[in-house]
Parts: C-alpha cells; sequence; structure tokens
C-alpha cells in the first residue's frame, strides 16, 4: 500500500515548513486534482489555529460583578398607570362601548330605514318607469290624435269651403234664376207690349225693342200695300196738308230711348218728319206729325212733280211715288241701336 496524504512523512515535512504552498496548484476552477499516480495529492489544507490564553487576566474576569460603590437599581416591571387614570380609562372605555352599541343600533335602524328607502325608490323608479312608459303612450296617442285632427281639421275645412261654393254657387243660381224670372217677365212684358203694338199694325225694330206705327190719312186702294201713304192733286197746293203721324213705342222695360233719328233714303223727299221728342221712356210712346214738302211737290199747281198744270193742259198724269223710304232709328241707353224701315206711297192726282 501507497503511503500518499499525511501518510507521505516527506511531504508532511515540507507542509511544515512551508504550509500550504507545500501542496499543488489549484485549476483554473480553484480546485486541487487528485492523481493518483502523485503521493503528495489527497491533503487539503485548512487554517491551523492554535489558541494562546492569558491566564493571569483569565483569572480576574471570574468574578466581575461591582456592587459595593454603587446604588441597588430598580429592577423593571410591566407597564402601568395609576390606578385613577386606569378607572378613568375603563370609565370612558364603558361609555364608549355603551355609545358604541347605540351607534350600532342607530345604524341598523339606519340600514334598515336605507333599505327600506331603497324598497320605496325601486317601486318610485318601476312607478316612475311605468308613467314615462304611459307618457310615451300618450305622447304618441297625441300625435296621433294630432294627425287625426289636423286631417279632419283640412276635411272640415274643405267641406266648410265646399259648402261656401255650394251656397255661393246656390246663391247665384238663384239670383241668375231670379234674374231670368225677371228678364222672363220683361220679355213677356216686352213681347205682350211688342204684340199689342204689331197688333195695332206697328213696325217693330229688329231687335224687338222699339215699333213705329204709321198713322195714315187718305189713300187710294193701291196704296194700302204701302206702309206710309198720302195723297194730293196738284190743284191744292195752296192748301196741301197731310195729317199722317209717327207713334214711336219703346216696348222695353228698363232700356230708356235716348236718342231718335228720321233718315230719308230714296226720292223724291216728299214730306218731313216734324221735331218732337229727343228720348223714349221705356213703355211709354211719343207721336210726331208729317208734313208735305211742298217745294218738292209743288208750291201752285204749275211746279213740283208730275202732274203739274202746263199753260195748256198737264204734263204728266196721276202718279204714285215709292221710291222713298224713311228709315227711325233709335238709341238706347245701353249704348244699343235699332231702326224700322218705312216704306212711302205718295198718290199725286192732278185735281
Amino acid at each position: 500500500m501507497k503511503n500518499s496524504g499525511l501518510k507521505n512523512e516527506a511531504q508532511v515535512a515540507k507542509i511544515f515548513v512551508s504550509g500550504s504552498d507545500a501542496l499543488p496548484q489549484t485549476n483554473d476552477s480553484g480546485i486541487r486534482l487528485f492523481r493518483e499516480s502523485d503521493l503528495s495529492d489527497g491533503i487539503i489544507a485548512g487554517k491551523l489555529v492554535r489558541p494562546k490564553y492569558n491566564t493571569k487576566e483569565l483569572k480576574k474576569s471570574i468574578d466581575t460583578t461591582i456592587f459595593e460603590l454603587l446604588p441597588n437599581d430598580v429592577v423593571d416591571g410591566p407597564p402601568m398607570v395609576l390606578r385613577t387614570i386606569y378607572q378613568e380609562a375603563l370609565d370612558r372605555i364603558t361609555e364608549l362601548n355603551l355609545l358604541i352599541e347605540r351607534l350600532n343600533t342607530t345604524i341598523g335602524e339606519r340600514d334598515a330605514s336605507i333599505a327600506e328607502l331603497q324598497t320605496l325608490v325601486e317601486t318610485l323608479q318601476i312607478q316612475l318607469e311605468n308613467e314615462e312608459l304611459k307618457a310615451n303612450i300618450a305622447s304618441q296617442q297625441s300625435e296621433i290624435a294630432n294627425q287625426q285632427i289636423g286631417e279632419t281639421t283640412i276635411d272640415l275645412q274643405n267641406a266648410i269651403q265646399n259648402s261656401i261654393n255650394e251656397a255661393i254657387a246656390r246663391v247665384s243660381l238663384t239670383a241668375r234664376v231670379e234674374a231670368l224670372l225677371q228678364e222672363n217677365e220683361s220679355l213677356r212684358e216686352q213681347l205682350f207690349g211688342l204684340a199689342a203694338q204689331t197688333a195695332e199694325g206697328a213696325i217693330s225694330g229688329g231687335d224687338n225693342g222699339f215699333t213705329v206705327k204709321v198713322n195714315n190719312g187718305d189713300g187710294d186702294a193701291g196704296q194700302l200695300s204701302a206702309d206710309l201713304y198720302a195723297k194730293c192733286s196738284a190743284k191744292d197746293a195752296g192748301s196741301r196738308k197731310m195729317t199722317n203721324t209717327l207713334e214711336v213705342s219703346n216696348v222695353t222695360t228698363n232700356n230708356k230711348i235716348t236718342n231718335i233719328a228720321f233718315e230719308f233714303n230714296g226720292d223724291p223727299k216728299w214730306f218731313t218728319v216734324k221735331s218732337g221728342a229727343s228720348s223714349i221712356e221705356p213703355e211709354t210712346s211719343e207721336t210726331y206729325d208729317c208734313e208735305f214738302n211742298n217745294s218738292v211737290i209743288g208750291t201752285s199747281k204749275k211746279k213740283g212733280i208730275k202732274p203739274r198744270r202746263r199753260t195748256i193742259g198737264w204734263r204728266g198724269k196721276a202718279t204714285n211715288y215709292t221710291g222713298l223710304a224713311l228709315k227711325v232709328k233709335v238709341t238706347f241707353a245701353d249704348a244699343t241701336t235699332d231702326e224700322v224701315s218705312i216704306q212711302t206711297d205718295l198718290r199725286k192726282n192732278r185735281g
């Protein structure tokens, strides 16, 4: 068996001399590796201490308590206070405990009140939500009602307007019917007046607003077809007188004749119409006299239209002059006009 480690006396001798320097050096990791072939391995270095005591001083330290020159120290007891303070603290604690109990009771009551109030709040919240729901429903119903009212109002306005229009139309139709009735009555009266006038031989105008009645004098049988006729002779030049008259009638009920004119057309102009009334009221008549125009017929038996006397015998024979026509023109108050044409016939005899 090999003598290695501390059994290697030679190595131990080196250690006594050199200490840990006699041991192999450690590797990079600080570890001394053991090699079986090296008898100096297997020794671990450690610090060797040998205590050295001073016995004289040790003897002095055996009894270190010194009490001859120092007073006795009071032993520290547990923390304590005066009993009065302690009793006051206990009383205060009791009072505070009672106060805590009362406060706890109050807190419990308050908690109960809070719970009741919370329950009430929840109930009120539910009621509020219900009321809001009702309000929303009422608002929607109000909007629908307002819309219906608006539509009803429009329908009512339309109905009122239609009623007004119908009333206006009814009044208008009533007024028109009354106007037509009045006009019909006026036309009836006018017709009856016109019929009465024409029945008496009057001549009506084109618009049937007036008539002219000729009141003739003497005439021959051959003259009766004329509207206005008269006869004279060459011998009565000094006493010749025309008895014919023109009766102009306004057969309207409300339209005044404001102007009357007599116009002649044709030759010879053997008579004239004397001046008379310039206007004729409704449903009234005016009469105008006619007179011979002796300057045309002849102021003596030797002058004028044929036949006329010559120194010996006659120039021409008895003649009917039918070439002259008389127009009676009238103007009404409404600016309308009308006229009547009258055919004439003059029979001039010798004597």
